[in-house]
């Protein structure tokens, strides 16, 4: 008698935007890694997302879309949900329903800084949403402990990013000018305090070079007002490392951010940072050992680092050469990604 054929491993894979998050991101070389082990579903909503894959299936759309599909999903062995909002609330939902384990990726402090309506109205829902879905999660990952401070330790693990160091590395190129380069990367909105790091070297600007990177909703506003500024706008992911590399300083000025990415990959490329003492950025950026920690929303601090640095150009090598000595210690992808997969693996294998 033939022994009987074991169900495959199926894994589903719940995010807001795969367009978004997927897209060279951490999700999507730990999904590389899953697939090997899973027959992945991907529900996707809101974006018409669709690319094909072997042993992965995306299916996307509204609300209505998601349920109904819910409704024909048989035999999953483990839900990944890449958020605690409407991804968790499902996951949530389903493994009531299926008596199967809920794991939670979690890289946001999810904390609005404008005070508007609809901005008002997130911060409330999540605040009702968070703990009923992450007390019934069987593992979240937080990508900082300083997430971990503004979320409920329950059944956790703190695995940080990680930055492809093949692609992000340090390269010999022409500067783009001869002055102290400064580079901003990162979306043009108001959380992420451009506006102070531009009004900190105004007064410099003949002095230093300042690259912003990025496309935004501000983006009109701070063209007129900051006139001496290069714009490059939003540029393909494969051309920053030697933007990046073209520049001396990376400054990020953010009033919030978790665990930014673009920190690792400027400090990947041999780049000492100036970068706002919030949340998990001094979990990555020691002050006077790979950059500078200023306060948020204080222009003149910014102004004081970078001075720092036109006063004793040789710290741009320095800071720059422990950057990359810190990043291939800590923070490499494929170190990065390996725990994730080990900690999904585990928590299949302990439900079995």
């Amino acid at each position: 008698m033939n022994a009987p054929t074991e169900n495959p491993k199926r894994l589903l894979y719940l995010t807001l935007s795969a367009e978004r998050v997927l897209k060279n991101s951490i999700h999507s070389y730990i999904l590389d890694e899953l697939k090997k082990e899973f027959e992945i579903t991907i529900l996707c909503y809101g974006d018409k997302y669709q690319k094909q894959e072997e042993n992965i299936t995306y299916i996307s759309g509204n609300f209505v879309n998601w349920i109904k599909a819910i409704k024909h999903l048989n035999n999953i062995s483990l839900i990944y949900a890449n958020d605690y909002f409407l991804g968790g609330l499902i996951g949530a939902y389903l493994k009531k329903k299926h008596k199967i384990s809920l794991f939670i990726r979690v890289g946001s402090p999810w904390v609005y800084e404008i005070n508007s309506p609809i901005a008002i109205a997130k911060t409330i829902a999540v605040k009702i949403i968070r703990p009923f879905v992450l007390k019934r999660a069987d593992l979240v990952i937080y990508n900082s402990q300083a997430v971990v401070q503004r979320n409920i330790p329950h059944n956790f693990e703190v695995i940080y990013n990680g930055v492809d160091t093949n692609l992000f590395k340090p390269m010999k190129i022409k500067p783009i000018s001869q002055k102290l380069n400064l580079i901003y990367v990162g979306n043009l909105n108001v959380e992420k305090g451009l506006n102070y790091l531009l009004d900190a070297v105004k007064d410099i600007s003949n002095q230093i070079h300042l690259s912003i990177v990025g496309d935004g909703s501000l983006l009109p506003s701070l063209q007129q007002k900051y006139p001496f500024a290069q714009f490059h706008g939003r540029i393909p992911r494969e051309d920053l490392p030697k933007l990046i590399n073209q520049h001396d300083v990376l400054v990020l000025p953010t009033f919030v951010e978790s665990f930014p990415n673009v920190l690792l990959e400027a400090m990947a490329c041999g780049k000492p940072v100036i970068a706002t003492n919030v949340f998990g950025i001094p979990e990555m950026v020691q002050n006077n050992i790979n950059g500078f920690l200023v306060p948020a929303k204080n222009s003149s601090e910014i102004k004081t680092a970078v001075e720092k640095f036109m006063q004793q150009p040789e710290l741009v090598y320095q800071l720059g050469k422990n950057d990359r000595k810190i990043v291939e210690e800590k923070f490499k992808k494929e170190q990065q990604i390996q725990k994730i997969y080990n900690v999904i693996i585990n928590l299949y294998e302990k439900k079995r």
